[in-house]
């Protein structure tokens, strides 16, 4: 494994401390890694399920509309990020400025340009085993609606989602690629247990005057739990946190 104060991108730097970061059951390993004049993220990429060079160009993306952390350095072949390190907070409940502001945050991720072949399309149907009724219920509800497509997410969790003071970034795009935008409408609404005004707030926030269904995205809610629950199945973990 190669040694972070080996890295070529840290030798014309000074490094005064190298931190591992919040551990956790699954994922990537993370380090702080502080230097004389900044502090950077060092993430060493160990998910076989996903893309990095897929996360790479997602996030950059992501940074270049100023919702997400600048990424210095993708090496493949070390499997390594070097990313800005932002100072801040993971919530996990949410008040109604914080909700519209996190919809705007999405309106702007879901408008972002990308060229097609830069990003995977994702098919929720090769991912989520229709091994419920409600499940294969929901399917036939989305797909009675058009598909909005967009650059997605597809991962916010509270954990992916850094409040730096009241500004919202998005991180660790690990998952990203091109879905309907309900889908990340729907973790949202999920991951942060938004009763029913509450949504209806991010809803409107986030779609404004245009008409969207709330049978639609009801049917993206009970698809995402239902990912959410197999996901954690998959990889042994009893208690979804």
């Amino acid at each position: 494994m190669t040694s972070i104060e080996t890295l070529p991108f840290f030798a014309d730097k000074i490094i005064h401390d190298i931190t591992t970061m919040a551990p956790r059951d699954y994922g990537n390993e993370a380090y702080r890694v502080t230097t004389e004049d900044q502090i950077y993220v060092v993430r060493r990429l160990k998910r076989g399920e996903t893309d990095a060079q897929v996360e790479y160009r997602a996030g950059n993306l992501a940074h270049a509309a100023g919702i997400a952390p600048e990424i210095f350095l993708y090496d493949a072949d070390k499997a390594l990020m070097v990313l800005e390190f932002i100072p801040g907070e993971h919530r996990t409940h949410l008040n109604d400025a914080e909700i519209i502001h996190l919809a705007r945050i999405l309106r702007g991720l879901h408008s972002i340009s990308y060229r097609d072949e830069d990003l995977p399309h994702i098919d929720l149907r090769h991912l989520i085993e229709p091994d419920r009724p409600e499940i294969i219920a929901a399917f036939a509800t989305v797909e009675r609606f058009p598909l909005q497509p967009a650059l997605c997410h597809h991962d916010l969790t509270p954990r992916n989602i850094l409040w730096n003071h009241d500004e919202p970034l998005l991180i660790d795009f690990e998952f990203a690629g091109v879905g309907d935008v309900c889908f990340d409408l729907a973790a949202v609404c999920v991951e942060f247990g938004l009763n029913s005004e509450m949504s209806e707030i991010f809803f409107t926030s986030y779609f404004g005057n245009e008409v969207c269904s709330r049978e639609k995205l009801s049917a993206w809610e009970t698809l995402y739990r239902a990912l959410r629950r197999q996901w954690f199945a998959r990889h042994g973990i009893d208690q979804i946190p």
